[in-house]
């Protein structure tokens, strides 16, 4: 499933149609996106190329909060998983939670999670194209998918790959100018994201 987002002009200081034409004609004779200075930053956000031949889109670039990741790491155990997601171990209420909440038990926490359970849920949550997904889509950012305000730029997020049964989400944005209004929207909201192109 692909959800199609635009971003409304006027909303802030920064982005706006003139902005917008400004970014537009920087990425045309640079063939980079503009990128404003957000300041004090406490992420990155990395762009990767994003055509590809079987690609079923135009879209420029891919967003992830780190390296762009194919293939999750080694396997956790339950434990080492579950404590990731913030549970604890000590006492018998933080076992008899971990069991109601997740139906491990105590016998199986040292053991391994079933590859495949591992995979979705990387894929959907713990890969660096995950998180960014997560990210961008829980902030405000003054995104309209059918406004009848002036629009520009468009950010696609991928929900579900490019196959059934994919637990794969990752983010796309279809141009340099996109890219120029995210960091723009970005700093509007005072949110300290740094966007970085890698090539």
């Amino acid at each position: 499933m692909i959800s199609r987002r635009s971003f409304l002009f006027g909303l802030g200081s920064l982005v706006t149609a003139s902005f917008a034409a400004t970014a537009k004609a920087h990425a045309l004779v640079e063939g980079v996106p503009l990128l404003l200075d957000p300041g004090r930053v406490d992420h990155a956000l990395h762009l990767f190329p994003a055509l590809e031949p079987e690609h079923p889109y135009d879209n420029k670039w891919r967003a992830s909060l780190g390296p762009w990741q194919d293939e999750p790491p080694a396997t956790p155990t339950w434990r080492q998983h579950l404590a990731q997601q913030g549970y604890r171990f000590e006492t018998a209420a933080d076992l008899e939670r971990v069991r109601r909440e997740t139906c491990a038990s105590p016998d199986e926490l040292d053991d391994l999670l079933p590859e495949q359970s591992w995979w979705s849920v990387w894929e959907h949550s713990e890969s660096p194209q995950a998180k960014a997904f997560t990210l961008l889509q829980g902030m405000d950012l003054g995104f309209s998918p059918n406004s009848q305000r002036r629009t520009g730029g468009r950010i696609d997020f991928v929900d579900g790959g490019w196959h059934p049964g994919s637990s794969e989400r990752w983010v796309e944005l279809l141009d340099d100018l996109t890219v120029s209004l995210l960091q723009a929207r970005l700093i509007e909201r005072q949110l300290p994201i740094r966007v970085v192109i890698e090539e």
